[in-house]
């Protein structure tokens, strides 16, 4: 319906309010990642949008992560790549969100500017309640060790997939 962008925009100012408090109340904070839609990318003024948002809080970019969803990078590849490249040299962290839902090569992998792959938490789930096999998982968390980038897993919610996921090399786990 046209709201996404609008949405987003909310949501980062949420996010760096809540880290301002934290930093304000408690002394500290820990990054935030938001999503950033594939809208956003398209978005000439995404720059001056979230550089307006962390002067607003008194935040630096290292305050906030933003997650590009790996089928944003699978149209206009080239115009994404350049925003991600802007987005890093201001020091944002760039986390590929919902790896593994298909639309990449391994080709563009190798590619594709980030600092942090988050597994799609449908690989979990699949992966710990249909077929009990971890397999994949541990492809994926071999591919970001490669590249030289942590793997984040999303949507952990049992002890036993804690322990798997540690004992296969994921770097972060949600």
């Amino acid at each position: 319906n046209g709201l996404i962008q609008a949405l987003d925009h909310y949501v980062w100012r949420e996010a760096a309010r809540q880290i301002r408090d934290w930093k304000d109340r408690l002394g500290f904070s820990v990054p935030v990642s938001v999503n950033v839609s594939r809208v956003d990318m398209y978005d000439s003024d995404i720059i001056r949008t979230l550089q307006d948002i962390l002067d607003e809080y008194g935040l630096q970019s290292e305050d906030l992560h933003l997650e590009v969803t790996e089928s944003a990078y699978s149209e206009n590849t080239e115009q994404i790549i350049e925003t991600v490249k802007r987005l890093r040299s201001l020091n944002f962290e760039i986390e590929m969100d919902d790896f593994g839902t298909g639309y990449s090569s391994l080709n563009m992998i190798t590619t594709l500017p980030v600092d942090a792959m988050k597994l799609d938490m449908k690989f979990i789930r699949t992966a710990f309640t249909e077929k009990r096999d971890t397999h994949m998982i541990e492809v994926i968390i071999d591919i970001a060790k490669h590249l030289g980038v942590p793997t984040i897993a999303e949507g952990v919610e049992t002890e036993e997939q804690l322990n798997a996921l540690k004992e296969l090399g994921c770097d972060l786990i949600q």
